[in-house]
């Protein structure tokens, strides 16, 4: 009977401790019907070495390791993260009352007191990707969609779930895009910055759009059986640009509408269905921000613009005494009328009515809520009058009436006829836009350039409606 046993070298003490793993020795020679066993990794004894060797690879300690490649990654990664904060806070815009809002990567302008926060929030799951933790990180994408766009999205609207869905589809497929690049740290910084670039350019055909109203039922909502939109080329042209300027000059007296919550959207004028004259209770909402605090003018704030008479009649004053007579003129072209019977509000017999303002600015900072947002409706519901001044009104014949001073790319219109078939505008600055208020429409969503352009990628438009009382043509907001 022949013992077998491992045996070390020529050189290793022969009385070292027997392995657990056998070789075969005789007269120097192997046996070749018993191959020798090595120190493979299918060795049982090794096993157990790889076991142990899983176990540490997968410890705390070491998920928490960073290694040489991933220092580098990270390294870059915050240099882009701040040279984005660095960006968006000197493209901040300052408006209505001493706010300021910021331009927030993948979202758009957010007010001053949630823009930092959505900046960050929103950075977190890149930063996973950035350190390896991919499957976390594209968990937390749809989470953070939804809790941010609570934070920003105007409300209430209709179905708002239809705006989380929308978010979360987006955010799933930002991680989706970011899978394959998963084991590459510095490759996920470049999906970051490539997504913050190419949003905007998502093409209609795969953009996700919700509806404050079902798409279904938008037939069902059409009362005029055949809309028309006329466009006047040209008609606004002189005014145009001088319009602009002044409404950029006078932003700090712009009116943030407080049902956009923390998103940028403000009238520069009177506002009827927007002012209103709420108490002022609290330091602090998610409606209105800080601005009951002694850092923020109250009266920029529509919840409580009411209760500032002075500032909306010396708002008024300023666009009259400014563009009276051209908006007259400019409104006389359209209607083919004498502009003497061109009776705008806070003027003439509308001077007496508090709900017959001036027309209005309109204001719409780029965000992503603008790009996806779509809001049919009709504005057949304004000023039901049968008669002003003592002369009798035909409101078969009431009129809305656009202005739009910039042109950012996608601003325009749609509306919609009774078989559900949707017709587009292209907005040109210069032209005039009008339709009967009966026609179901909606502003076109346009895409959220943060820093492109400046002013020039905000949706700014004069908006007024007007209806015909004896000779006159009168004309409010």
């Amino acid at each position: 009977m022949s013992m077998r046993r491992r045996t070390r070298g020529p050189s290793q003490d022969p009385s070292s401790r027997m392995e657990g793993g056998l070789a075969d020795e005789s007269n120097g020679h192997h046996d070749h019907n018993h191959p020798a066993v090595t120190d493979s990794p299918s060795n049982g004894y090794h096993k157990s070495d790889k076991k142990t060797s899983s176990l540490k690879k997968f410890s705390v300690s070491s998920f928490f390791t960073l290694t040489d490649d991933k220092r580098k990654a990270l390294r870059i990664y915050l240099v882009v993260s701040t040279l984005l904060l660095i960006r968006s806070y000197f493209s901040g815009i300052t408006a209505a009352g001493r706010e300021t809002w910021y331009p927030v990567p993948l979202i758009g302008f957010v007010r001053s007191d949630l823009a930092l926060v959505c900046a960050l929030l929103g950075s977190v799951p890149f930063l996973l990707l950035v350190l390896g933790w991919t499957f976390i990180g594209v968990v937390l994408l749809p989470v953070l969609a939804v809790k941010l766009s609570q934070l920003v999205m105007p409300g209430p609207i209709p179905t708002p779930t239809q705006a989380y869905h929308c978010l979360g589809m987006q955010t799933v497929l930002l991680g989706l895009l970011c899978v394959p690049v998963w084991r590459k740290p510095t490759a996920a910084i470049v999906a970051f910055l490539a997504l913050a670039v190419l949003m905007p350019y998502v093409p209609d055909q795969i953009k996700p759009l919700f509806s404050s109203s079902l798409v279904e039922s938008i037939p069902n909502q059409v009362i005029n059986l055949n809309p028309s939109m006329q466009e006047d080329v040209g008609a606004a042209a002189l005014e145009s640009g001088p319009l602009l300027d002044f409404v950029w000059e006078n932003r700090q007296d712009w009116v943030k509408v407080s049902h956009g919550r923390a998103l940028g959207y403000f009238v520069f004028g009177k506002n009827f269905n927007h002012d209103q004259r709420w108490p002022q209770d609290g330091s602090y909402s998610l409606r209105r921000g800080f601005r009951l605090s002694s850092y923020r003018d109250t009266w920029g704030e529509s919840d409580f613009r009411l209760g500032f008479p002075e500032q909306r009649k010396r708002v008024s004053n300023m666009f009259k005494e400014e563009f009276g007579t051209g908006l007259a003129n400019i409104y006389s072209r359209v209607l083919n009328v004498d502009p003497e019977t061109i009776v705008l509000g806070d003027m003439g017999a509308l001077s007496k009515m508090e709900n017959m303002g001036f027309p209005a600015v309109k204001v719409v900072f780029p965000s992503l809520f603008w790009h996806w947002f779509n809001n049919p409706h009709t504005d057949s519901y304004l000023y039901r009058m049968d008669e002003i001044d003592g002369k009798a009104c035909d409101r078969a014949r009431q009129r809305t009436f656009l202005i739009p001073l910039t042109e950012p790319p996608g601003a325009g219109l749609y509306y919609w006829y009774k078989n559900g078939t949707r017709a587009e505008v292209d907005y040109k600055v210069g032209n005039v836009y009008s339709f009967e208020v009966s026609v179901l429409h909606a502003i076109r969503p346009f895409p959220y350039f943060e820093w492109k352009h400046g002013m020039l990628d905000a949706r700014v438009t004069i908006q007024a409606f007007g209806i015909p009382c004896g000779g006159n043509w009168y004309i409010t907001h």
